[in-house]
């Protein structure tokens, strides 16, 4: 066992069945909160919360492509059924066909993933801080979103970045053909060419800048809480959607022109309407 990595685990770590060469197990140990250190951590944590320049970086903290051409988003359809309705209906898509309309594209993104409050700290009453409809650590925000426009009414393709702040989509590229396919992993849902794919990504400094190595792990929850609230809108719209693990990182990474390390890819969604099937008698949709 490396002698180094040893020293930073947890004597209840070392006592249980504890795999040194899995990836997943040091990951989770090394996010845990632990008695022994959790004094410092908190000192950190509140340190963080109540000096101005902190507050001032993380309300800063998301990215902006201002100089790229805008597309602005119309009034969203605010009538998008009962949540209840949402989560019993609510299915992965497997197959997509037609175009988006740019109404449907804005109504999705209000209600999912849009800045809808603003607030201020005592530390920092000079500082806007904005909100949004699902949880974040801190209210830090790490995760991105970054479309790939392959069929919405109106819009040449392109992949672009969602400013949720601003409502609107900054183009970032243009593109040739299905970009989205060219990172594909061939599979047996590969090849499904979604109206839109959404490209969640994470700049986990954000996050592990307050909470250390726990941040990591918030970070990674957020693109969940952010997931479900583009399913859920996606049911109420009469969308279907999926959450698609079949892609090459690095390669989408490449195509997003992020470095995988400091922004890395950690979710993707197929969003479009769904294309009527009829099931298969015992099959089950996840």
């Amino acid at each position: 066992m490396n002698d180094g990595l040893q020293e930073l685990l947890p004597p209840q770590a070392m006592a249980g069945q504890f795999d040194i060469d899995d990836p997943v197990d040091i990951l989770h140990e090394q996010t845990k909160f632990h008695r022994a250190t959790m004094a410092g951590q908190v000192k950190h944590i509140v340190r963080y919360l109540r000096h101005p320049a902190f507050i001032a970086r993380g309300a800063a903290g998301y990215n902006v492509f201002t100089s790229c051409p805008r597309i602005d988003l119309p009034e969203p359809t605010l009538d998008i059924g009962s949540l209840a309705g949402a989560m019993a209906d609510r299915k992965s898509a497997r197959g997509f066909a037609g175009a988006l309309s740019l109404t449907e594209l804005s109504s999705l993104l209000h209600h999912s993933l849009r800045v809808n409050r603003y607030s201020s700290s005592n530390a920092a009453p000079h500082v806007k801080l904005a909100f949004r409809a699902y949880p974040s650590p801190g209210g830090l925000y790490p995760t991105e979103f970054y479309l790939f426009l392959n069929q919405v009414e109106g819009v040449a393709p392109c992949i672009a970045h969602y400013d949720a702040r601003g409502h609107c989509l900054r183009v970032l590229k243009p593109q040739t053909g299905n970009a989205f396919a060219s990172a594909e992993v061939q599979s047996g849902e590969s090849g499904m060419q979604a109206p839109v794919v959404i490209a969640m990504t994470s700049v986990p400094q954000r996050a592990t800048a307050k909470y250390g190595s726990r941040g990591y792990r918030m970070a990674l929850l957020e693109a969940g809480h952010a997931s479900q609230n583009l399913c859920l809108a996606a049911q109420g719209l009469g969308l279907g959607s999926l959450v698609y693990g079949a892609y090459y990182d690095d390669e989408l990474a490449a195509l997003l022109d992020i470095d995988g390390v400091t922004e890395t890819v950690v979710s993707v969604m197929l969003i479009g309407k769904e294309t009527v099937q009829t099931e298969a008698a015992g099959s089950e949709s996840a």
